[in-house]
């Protein structure tokens, strides 16, 4: 696979509402009218958004094509536009802000790059480079202010993991790489095809190309312990060039959501999410299939109030889940790439293609209908 290509029940809570309108979602034996949940902000760019990481109500970073990083400090009243000097031609797949002050950033194609502000964005270091053709990185994630790692496709049958132990301010080779299998490899779509769980736990979801087999089934890489031993779980989602796991996340230890499917079929239900109850260990597909409404490239968690939902979005719109996963009804028209949420699970905002930012108003007026 070339890799470098790539850049239940319905809760209601009182929101504004855009200009989207009404839609009809399905939702089993009713459907579901519901206003769009999305207020789209302006921003000047242009810039394809895939980076995201909602650190606050108020602190929100993204970042993507052209060297381009975005900032609002007032909760998206008014936002930064810089365009980090040496970068103007590389694409910010994933950004990470560990405090208001030390923010890093990936790149991904070559050189592979890793930038560090320690100042709020005002000014950016190159922490990390690598101009070996075969390194393309796909998204970074931190355990804690201190520790992080760097996940990039497949070199030699191996994934290619950095880490790093002060803050990223040094970025060196992983010492366990996992095992792939041919073909197989990550999608920097959204900086979240990799995510770390309290203080050491590690998922990596593939997908891919597997030539000459029959055996299509994507995995999840886990690692209990910071990356020095793996395991994989196999995940009922057929994987091909452009179809495989996208994005995953976990409502508690337990419970957790992968999606993804076909990005060049955006409209296509199949093969687009799986579900696991027992920390990632088996994956299953419900029955009976309630899917995303199309291929998903992010998914996040949402809480209201005691509720814990997923949220989760692709080309074509929005998806919610209230019950983990297992059904997800369409809630908005609106699609974007990336989706991020605040860490206290109540302030969700969304990026995608041509600058497009949005903040997440949660779901308004909704009735069922028979």
């Amino acid at each position: 696979m070339n890799f470098r290509r790539w850049c239940g029940l319905l809760l209601v809570s009182a929101c504004s509402l855009t200009s989207a309108g009404q839609e009809k979602i399905q939702t089993g034996k009713s459907s579901v009218v519901a206003d769009s949940c999305w207020k789209l902000i302006a921003v000047d760019t242009k810039a394809s958004l895939r980076g995201l990481h909602v650190r606050s109500e108020q602190n929100v970073w993204a970042s993507g094509t052209g060297g381009t990083i975005i900032n609002t400090i007032d909760g998206g009243q008014t936002w930064r536009v810089t365009t980090v000097p040496g970068a103007e031609k590389l694409d910010f797949r994933d950004i990470h802000a560990i405090d208001d002050a030390t923010i890093v950033a990936l790149t991904s194609g070559t050189p592979a790059r890793i930038y560090r502000s320690i100042d709020g964005g005002s000014s950016w270091k190159l922490a990390y480079e690598n101009e070996d053709e075969q390194v393309f990185l796909d998204s970074l994630s931190f355990w804690d202010d201190q520790t992080g790692i760097v996940m990039g496709d497949p070199i030699a049958g191996n994934l290619f993991l950095l880490q790093t132990s002060d803050g990223g301010q040094s970025w060196g080779k992983h010492k366990q790489t996992p095992t792939t299998l041919p073909g197989e490899g990550g999608f920097a779509a959204s900086g979240t095809n990799m995510i770390t769980i309290g203080k050491q736990k590690v998922c990596i979801a593939l997908g891919g190309d597997q030539p000459e087999s029959s055996n299509r089934t994507s995995r999840i890489l886990i690692s209990e312990n910071a990356g020095s031993d793996w395991v994989a779980a196999a995940v009922p989602m057929e994987r091909n060039p452009s179809a495989g796991i996208f994005s995953i996340c976990f409502a508690n230890p337990r419970d957790g959501i992968a999606v993804g499917g076909d990005y060049q079929q955006p409209n296509s239900t199949r093969d687009n999410y799986a579900v696991t109850h027992d920390g990632g260990k088996t994956w299953s597909t419900p029955d009976p299939r309630q899917p995303p409404s199309g291929y998903r490239s992010c998914v996040a968690k949402w809480v209201m109030g005691r509720e814990i939902n997923f949220v989760s979005v692709g080309p074509n719109g929005t998806d919610l889940s209230a019950d983990l996963g297992e059904h997800w009804n369409r809630v908005s028209n609106e699609g974007f790439h990336s989706i991020d949420v605040s860490p206290d699970g109540e302030h969700g905002w969304a990026t995608g293609s041509d600058g497009r930012v949005a903040k997440w108003m949660g779901i308004a007026e909704a009735k069922t209908v028979d």
